[in-house]
């Protein structure tokens, strides 16, 4: 009897030891309050005194708040008491004659506080507002899909680009100064496995280190161009740069929402289906030429839930139940029958388990469908409750006996 005693309090132990490190898991690596952002904002080279500015964190599930602040006499600022880790991403940001300029994305990792160096210039407005002569190339459209791959990113690009002129375009002086070059499309830095350009001339298609370029003179019109290729992943986190040499009066991203996590300084428009994924959708209307945008992907962390841990808890009770029976037998001095053959008590176990693995199966799909949203809360409580009544009389109603092979197909029949 006290032996027995002693194996159910190694049971629960086990169990309370399980529940609590699956709890307490998803937070290790995370310090909260602890990280520091300081640095300073110039205009002009000079510090940009007594300016108000604003800190904007993007965290989890597209969770964006902000706060706000102010500069001192030499135009710098600090904010602490920030969340660290690669959850979390902040941006410092200052409105200046209604324009919103930011910083570099930073990510705090521990408590080291993050210089920033924000720069406050109207130089290249100013010669952009100058400039009377009109562009006869402009893009009318920049689609970019990403899609996870388990040790790589898959973009696709799709550009639609215009001639407004009437005759065909090649440019006087191209990309990095190289005459005879049409159109240059920038590329992220380190991409792979570039797939064939559709929509251009192949024979005049030249793809280097800095993106795609095309030597040809390009028609009056539209052009599509759809290009795929591969960027890998550093360290679970990537940041893609989508540089323009071209005025965009469209720039479309579409992150796969199911295994990334994504924050952009493109304004966030919410998730889009396409069978078979859901993505996020960021958007970026009339941009310059010769600026940016950035897109920072994190790879998603599925997340345990309690419901979770109780299934999982009562497969270690069940297998921990398939070592200790025949010790209990053996305590109890009970002697199984003479006519009981081995080929019964086989079939008599498998019994049990296979009822077992269904009722968890079950449980799993249960839980699968009320994640995706197919199977209301009240509906899912309930079925979820009796599955595991159903689990608890397969624990406590051990069959030993020949006439529990009948009740045992029935509580199957019943689930």
């Amino acid at each position: 009897m006290g032996f027995r005693i002693h194996l159910w309090r190694l049971f629960w132990m086990g169990w309370l030891c399980s529940v609590m490190m699956l709890g307490w898991l998803p937070r290790l690596g995370q310090a909260e309050g602890v990280g520091r952002i300081r640095g300073v904002i110039q205009r002009e080279g000079q510090g940009f005194p007594e300016q108000r500015i604003m800190l904007i964190r993007f965290g989890p599930n597209q969770d964006v708040q902000r706060f706000p602040g102010q500069t001192d006499t030499e135009g710098r600022f600090s904010f602490d008491n920030l969340e660290t880790g690669s959850a979390f991403t902040y941006f410092v940001g200052i409105r200046y004659k209604e324009q919103l300029h930011r910083s570099a994305p930073v990510i705090l990792q521990d408590a080291e506080p993050a210089e920033v160096l924000l720069e406050v210039d109207e130089s290249s407005a100013q010669e952009a507002q100058g400039s009377t002569e009109p562009a006869k190339l402009r893009i009318i459209n920049h689609l970019i899909v990403i899609v996870g791959r388990s040790a790589h990113l898959e973009v696709r690009e799709i550009v639609r680009v215009v001639n407004t002129g009437t005759a065909p375009y090649i440019a006087k002086q191209g990309h990095g100064g190289a005459a005879g070059i049409s159109l240059h499309v920038p590329l992220p830095q380190g991409y792979s496995n570039m797939g064939q350009v559709q929509g251009l001339d192949a024979a005049y298609v030249h793809v280097d280190a800095t993106g795609l370029s095309y030597t040809a003179p390009l028609p009056p019109g539209e052009h599509q161009i759809i290009y795929t290729y591969h960027l890998s992943w550093h360290a679970s986190l990537s940041t893609i740069l989508v540089q323009r040499t071209l005025e965009t009066a469209m720039l479309d991203v579409l992150v796969e929402d199911e295994r990334l996590n994504a924050t952009s300084d493109l304004q966030f428009g919410g998730p889009v289906s396409i069978e078979p994924h859901v993505f996020a959708h960021f958007r970026g209307v009339n941009l310059a030429a010769h600026s940016r945008s950035w897109i920072q992907l994190v790879p998603r962390q599925t997340s345990i839930s309690w419901l979770h841990m109780g299934a999982y808890s009562l497969i270690v009770g069940i297998m921990l139940l398939g070592v200790c029976m025949p010790l209990r037998d053996a305590w109890h001095g009970r002697a199984r029958p003479e006519q009981e053959t081995d080929a019964l008590k086989h079939t008599h176990r498998q019994d049990v388990k296979d009822t077992g693995r269904y009722l968890l199966r079950s449980i799993a799909r249960l839980d699968d469908e009320h994640d995706n949203g197919t199977v209301d809360d009240a509906t899912y409580q309930q079925r979820r409750r009796a599955y595991k009544e159903q689990l608890c009389m397969l624990v406590e109603q051990w069959p030993s006996t020949d006439g529990s092979h009948k009740a045992m197909d029935g509580r199957r029949s019943e689930v």
